[in-house]
């Protein structure tokens, strides 16, 4: 069973010339609610290669990792994963809207984030295609409630 929160610490990433560059600068601070969800304590960002900043603010409620039942025994809803998840949650979501993201560039910045946390090449590219086959009916859902 987990405590009632839990963090994530940030990320680094060096790009060519530039030296050490903080792209998940912020921990991730957490409170789980009811069942799957938890709660954002604090905002934190993510530092995209192509999309500039994008903070999540304190309050987003997320699922982390939106793993159906049957995939969970290859694939927890937390890992290294959970940062770039909350991203992909926030870029889903109604209150992101006015960053103007398409579902492509949005799926495109989960998979630079999961890069980022040094998820594997092979288990990042199957995570960015199930958001790819699977996330339609949710981006859509949010984009009709913006």
């Amino acid at each position: 069973m987990r405590p009632s929160g839990f963090r994530v610490r940030g990320s680094t990433a060096s790009g060519p010339g530039r030296g050490l560059v903080e792209r998940f600068p912020d921990e991730l601070r957490l409170v789980k609610l009811n069942g799957r969800d938890w709660r954002l304590a604090s905002s934190y960002r993510f530092r995209s290669s192509a999309f500039g900043t994008i903070e999540v603010p304190a309050g987003f409620e997320t699922d982390l990792a939106s793993v159906p039942w049957f995939a969970r025994c290859f694939v927890a809803v937390d890992g290294e994963w959970t940062k770039p998840a909350v991203v992909h949650d926030w870029l889903y979501s109604p209150a992101a809207a006015g960053l103007r993201l398409t579902r492509r560039q949005a799926d495109a910045a989960f998979l630079d984030a999961l890069r980022v946390r040094g998820v594997s090449p092979l288990l990042g590219r199957v995570l960015w295609l199930a958001v790819r086959l699977g996330g339609r009916r949710a981006f859509r859902r949010a984009a009709g409630a913006s």
